[in-house]
Parts: C-alpha cells; structure tokens; sequence
C-alpha cells in the first residue's frame, strides 16, 4: 500500500519557500538474494515510456531540462552495488549507501515521518533490484543530530522542517549483514571543508548522483556528471541533479584520485511548481554527528 506523507522544507529567503514530497511504501519483509544472470536494462531514461498522464508531466517538471537518469545495469558493479533499499519498521523506504562494513548513510528523516515517533529502519538491501538483492543487512541503530528532530513540526500528515534544521538531513545507520556477498564500500570523503572545494574544482563541480526514484522505485537509476550549483555555508549543496521522491538519503558522489567518494546525501527538492526558483538541497558529509559504535 502506498502512504502518501509530503515533507515540506522551509528555505532560507534568499532561495525562496519550496515543498518536498516524500513517498513511503509498505515492502514485503522478504527478499531473495540478487540472480546470477544479469537482468535486460532499458538503454533510454526512465520516463521516456511512461504515459504523459498529469502525474508524469509534474515530475517531468521537476528535472533541469529533461531526464538525464539512466539505469544501472544488475548486477551492480562497484560502485553502485554499494547504494541499496533502506526499509523502516513502519514500511516507508527510502535510499542508503553501504561506506564501511558495518555503517551506511541516509536522510534524517527517513525516520520522523510521524509525530513524536521515530520509524526505527528495519532492513538495508545493498544491490537492490526488483524484489532482489546482494546483500541483506539488519539495522540495529540509526544516529541522527538532535537538532534536527526539534526542528520539525506537524501539521496533519505535513511535516515542516525550520531552516535552522535544514542542514542536518543526514543519519547514520548501523548494521549487521544477515544474508548475501558484501559489497565494496563507497567511502565517504574526508568530512574537511578544504577537501570538498578541491574535489569540487577537480571535477568543475560535477557529481554523480543514484538512488530508488518513485517512478521505478525498485530499480536504481543514475544522474552522472550533474551539476553542484553552490556549496552554502551551512554545508548544504544546492545541486541540478535528476531527482525525485524515493531518492531521499541517496548519495551524491565525486571522482578522486583515490576512488569515488560520497560526498552529501539527497534531501528535498521544490514542488514540481517552483522548479524555476530553486535547485534541489543535498547534505554534506561535514555534518554527520559522531558515528554508532
């Protein structure tokens, strides 16, 4: 069953009021480890052959110009095997990235969808592709920065987050592998200000970005060389990455002399309506809290 629960982001002035809509579904518990034999995968974008009912056209507003995400090919090689399906207890999903053996990174509030309520995650499906997976991991914490769950008010089934909470859309998640082959981390890159400006210049401010969109929320999909529009200095991005709801905490990622790199996750994006006036909002690695133990 799809649960409907839109999270709106107030913005700084500067950047204008936008809304956010987040799409959480129920997911059966089980899950059947990744086939050997590589599935067919599209060679257009993931909205070239869908119907141009209303729905489509307002997501088709909401990318820069046109869709410029592609399908990645299963099994995903590194280092898209290490993004996956994050489930919480209550059902909702949304993306995660495998950075070590034991920890992975999402978005804050893939967990606070509810008042006074956290929705504990549940399962993280590295690899995950229509109904399977590389490897199946247990959640047994997630550690987000208490200021941002005071940062929330609810209003109904709305969630409204205040700007001086914006910037810490970001969480940890400890895990424990039940079942399948580990993938390859994608690490995170050093969280130091200096560092993130000079990957940024190495690359002229082009990123990758992959992640569960609700448009093939079982299938992962890729925006690669898209653009970092500025890095503000409450170490958020604003970015023209090809996003949409389901691409909550997925990871945005830079080419390094060492190997990709993680260097924010996916946080909220304008209504389809006010796509003019703002770029979509990513958190950057510099504000994780301390990790679990």
């Amino acid at each position: 069953m799809l649960r409907r629960l839109p999270l709106y982001l107030p913005i700084a002035a500067t950047a204008g009021l936008f809304a956010s809509l987040i799409w959480c579904t129920r997911t059966p518990d089980s899950r059947a480890p990744a086939a050997s034999t590589p599935a067919a995968t599209p060679n257009n974008s993931p909205s070239a052959s869908a119907p141009q009912d209303e729905t489509t056209r307002q997501r088709l507003a909401l990318f820069f110009g046109k869709d410029d995400r592609e399908f990645i090919a299963p099994l995903y090689a590194s280092p898209f095997a290490a993004i996956g399906r994050l489930e919480t207890v209550a059902g909702s999903t949304c993306t995660a990235t495998l950075v070590s053996d034991t920890l992975a990174v999402t978005a804050a509030h893939c967990f606070l969808m509810e008042p006074r309520k956290i929705d504990n995650g549940k399962w993280f499906l590295a690899g995950y592709h229509a109904g399977q997976y590389g490897a199946k991991y247990a959640v047994k914490g997630q550690v987000f920065h208490p200021r941002f769950q005071k940062g929330l008010r609810y209003k109904g089934e709305d969630v409204y987050i205040d700007p001086s909470a914006a910037a810490y859309d970001i969480a940890w998640l400890k895990l424990e592998k039940v079942e399948g082959i580990a993938p390859q981390p994608l690490a995170l890159l050093d969280p130091k200000l200096d560092t993130l400006k000079t990957a940024f210049n190495s690359t002229q401010w082009r990123v990758t970005q992959a992640g569960y969109a609700e448009d093939h929320d079982d299938k992962l999909t890729a925006h690669r060389h898209c653009l970092v529009t500025q890095l503000r200095d409450n170490h958020t991005l604003y970015h023209q990455c090809d996003t949409l709801a389901g691409d909550s905490g997925s990871p945005l990622f830079i080419a390094t002399t060492q190997g990709p790199r993680v260097i924010a996750v996916q946080s909220s994006a304008p209504d389809w309506f006010n796509r003019g006036v703002a770029d979509n909002v990513a958190v950057t690695v510099l504000q994780l809290p301390k990790p679990p133990q």
